[in-house]
């Protein structure tokens, strides 16, 4: 049948687990108000070094500084901002709003103005602004150092203008200085107004209050001076330039006028319609051209009409639309010859010579009258040709007169064209006259849009720097800084300081947060004789918890106490453990594995016997009768002994057969490794962590070691973790304030009794 010799082994095996459930994860970044004290207590010394050093640092610095005095005077201005030089009727007369205001403030700070104020009150002469100039310095009892800054006083004292006399830039050999001192003046002037006023306030510092003041007087009334010239040169030029538009308008507009007259006389225009000769003489030659076209259609009509009669009904027809003298006679002759021949016809017959004779006569007669009829055609043909070739001549005429009224009204155009160009100028020409009439700066004074409504005072008490600002901001700055280094130095420590970030590490409940007992225990007194002379001591009653959380919660005989380094209290605990077991009763064994000064063994007082591991696992020895005992205490056993290649498995099992508790005390892990490879054979490990002295790698590391051999670690103990306090905070500072009361009272009656004495 195969048995465990190790408790929990056997446990897991059967399915029964007395041991602690798995820890629960916490959240290391949080902190408890403890912590935050804790943090202070540790830092306290980095925090309040680097705020005293800070705080004196800006008490040294702020009294070394120059003093500098601010000045201030009010300007108001006018409601009404008058441009009298201004195009637009709208913008000669406007009303102050913000924006203008604004742009008064910049104006203020602009280099054109402060470059006037440096000619007008001569700064190139002041030491503050003036770089290349030296102040004088003189010795001042008054002082913080016993030494102030004076300027030196200006060669020919500030000078003054007024608002009707010009400044002019002077001539300077050194226009780079200038510049810079004209920047040194910007930095030293501000301004500022409230709400929507119309008051502006000018602020300037000065390290000399006298001159402070006087600066700010000065620059508020070149103000009113440089805006006012600014106004009178903006009017002039308006002038000037007005005048100059009048001259060249004047010229344009003579420039015009000849040539409109010498385009009216090269075009043969008039600017009397009645004196248009070729308007009149083309309404009578179109009058005559219809009077010619009548004519002709007359003279065809009467020529057709006469042909075609004539045509059709021949001679005899043909008189009467064909009228003449000759063929009104030819035709009385025939009607004659016809009733003569007739008469004798009748009378004498056909033949008869008479009537051939009138015959003959007759037929001379109708040639006359044929021949007058072709006559008259050809005259009326005649006619109505030459009706035609004047009709013709007419047309050309008319056709050419309506050329030269076409170019004419082309001319008229252009005419019109240059007229109205002239009389734009001209107007152009009116409305410069009217502004220079009712602009003229020589007879209208400008008045100023602003006046100083408060001069400066001389300043008492700097207002920079200000010690009573400065040194409590400095101090607090200081503090500041000393808690980011102190959290710097919290970060970058990485050493192990609270339980909870014990258990993050170990993942496994801390069993016990003992802290620094030191300040409990009597003149050479240890933690070990502090539980014998007082089983109530503070470290017994930690001892007693670890006990109870130990055998309520896990069953395990052979517990084991390791530690990353050394001098972090395991050894106390596992002899502080093992004696509260043997008083209530148990009975523990020390398996001391790291004999020495600081061993257990020493620890109790107890003879140091090494004995052979092997006699034991043979069964040959009998374990108390080989072990050492403390000479304060019988109960508890020390066995002193060394890791070795023996069968550490039957020498346990005979130590789980003699004893309820083995408590087996091993070497630090960063000096032997034996408590790794030891820690496999035992049944419960407790890891023992320093407050403020293991470093969490060093834990962490031996964590991951004692997992890779398979020990079974079921919790941790943080020793010195704070300071041990009987009574509350707030009861130890009363009693001690008591103390210091009743010391003071005591001396302050010894005093008393010695001068009675």
């Amino acid at each position: 049948m195969l048995k465990y010799d190790r408790e929990f082994e056997a446990d897991e095996k059967t399915g029964r687990r007395l041991g602690p459930a798995p820890a629960v994860s916490r959240d290391t970044s949080s902190y408890e108000l403890a912590a935050i004290v804790d943090f202070f207590r540790r830092h306290a010394k980095l925090i309040l070094f680097t705020a005293l050093t800070g705080t004196l640092l800006a008490t040294i610095i702020t009294l070394s500084l120059t003093k500098m005095y601010t000045a201030s005077s009010t300007l108001v201005f006018d409601r009404n901002d008058i441009r009298p030089y201004e195009a637009v009727i709208e913008l000669q007369k406007q009303e102050r709003d913000k924006s203008a205001m604004e742009t008064e403030m910049d104006l203020i700070k602009s280099r054109e103005f402060l470059g006037f104020v440096v000619d007008d009150l001569n700064l190139m002469q002041d030491p503050y602004f003036n770089a290349n100039l030296s102040p004088d310095i003189q010795q001042d009892a008054s002082s913080f150092w016993g030494w102030r800054w004076s300027p030196r006083k200006a060669q020919a004292g500030p000078r003054r203008v007024t608002a009707g006399q010009n400044v002019q830039r002077p001539t300077t050999l050194d226009p780079v200085n200038r510049d810079r001192v004209i920047t040194k003046l910007a930095a030293a002037i501000s301004a500022d107004r409230k709400g929507e006023s119309l008051a502006m306030t000018i602020y300037v510092q000065h390290p000399s209050a006298l001159y402070a003041a006087e600066i700010a007087n000065g620059v508020a009334a070149d103000y009113v001076v440089w805006s006012t010239q600014m106004k009178e040169l903006a009017a002039h030029a308006t002038v000037d330039t007005l005048r100059t538009q009048a001259k060249d308008l004047v010229q344009s507009i003579a420039k015009k006028e000849r040539e409109i007259a010498d385009f009216t006389m090269r075009s043969d225009l008039t600017f009397d319609p009645r004196d248009d000769v070729l308007r009149a003489r083309t309404e009578q030659l179109n009058q005559q051209f219809t009077l010619a076209r009548v004519d002709e259609a007359g003279a065809w009509a009467k020529y057709n009409e006469a042909k075609n009669v004539f045509s059709m009904t021949g001679i005899d027809s043909a008189g009467r639309v064909m009228t003449s003298e000759l063929l009104s006679s030819l035709r009385t002759e025939q009607g004659k010859l016809e009733r003569g021949r007739a008469q004798l016809a009748s009378k004498f017959g056909k033949n008869h010579p008479q009537v051939v004779e009138i015959d003959a006569e007759l037929a001379s007669n109708r040639q006359v009258i044929e021949g007058e009829i072709n006559r008259i055609l050809q005259e009326l043909e005649n006619d109505a040709k030459v009706a035609t070739v004047r009709v013709q001549k007419f047309q050309e005429e008319v056709g050419r007169l309506q050329k030269q009224m076409q170019d004419r009204n082309l001319d008229e155009i252009r005419r019109r064209e240059l007229e109205r160009d002239l009389l734009t100028e001209q107007k152009r020409y009116d409305a410069v006259v009217l502004r220079l009439g009712t602009l003229d700066p020589e007879k209208d004074e400008i008045k100023a849009t602003a006046r100083i409504a408060s001069f400066a005072e001389v300043p008492i008490d700097p207002s920079f720097p200000q010690p009573g600002l400065l040194i409590p901001i400095g101090g607090l700055a200081s503090l500041l800084l000393g808690l980011v280094g102190a959290m710097a130095v919290e970060a970058a420590d990485g050493r192990v300081r609270t339980a909870r970030t014990l258990e993050a590490i170990v993942n496994q409940p801390t069993y016990l947060s003992i802290p620094d007992l030191t300040a409990t225990l009597k003149q050479d007194q240890t933690l070990y004789r502090s539980i014998l002379a007082d089983p109530r001591s503070p470290f017994a009653r930690s001892m007693r918890s670890l006990c109870l959380g130990w055998k309520s919660q896990d069953a395990s005989k052979v517990v084991m106490f390791c530690s990353p380094s050394a001098n972090e209290g395991k050894t106390t605990c596992a002899v502080g453990m093992a004696t509260v077991a043997a008083l209530n009763g148990l009975r523990s064994v020390i398996l001391d594995m790291d004999p020495g000064p600081t061993g257990a063994t020493t620890m109790i007082g107890a003879p140091q016997r090494p004995f052979n591991l092997d006699l034991v696992a043979d069964g040959a020895t009998d374990l108390t009768s080989i072990s050492a005992q403390a000479p304060d205490f019988p109960f508890v056993h020390v066995l002193t002994s060394r890791l070795t290649l023996q069968d550490q498995e039957r020498i346990f099992g005979e130590l789980r057969r003699h004893f309820d508790l083995i408590v087996v005390d091993t070497p630090a892990a960063d000096n032997d490794d034996d408590a790794i490879w030891l820690a496999s054979h035992v049944d419960a490990v407790f890891v023992v962590a320093a407050a403020e002295r293991t470093y969490e790698k060093n834990l962490l590391d031996l964590v991951e070691r004692l997992t890779t051999s398979r020990a079974r670690i079921i919790g941790s103990i943080l020793n010195f973790a704070g300071i041990y306090r009987q009574k509350p905070i707030w009861r130890t500072l009363l009693d001690w304030l008591k103390n210091r009361l009743g010391s003071w009272r005591r001396t302050g009656n010894l005093g008393l009794q010695i001068r009675r004495s």
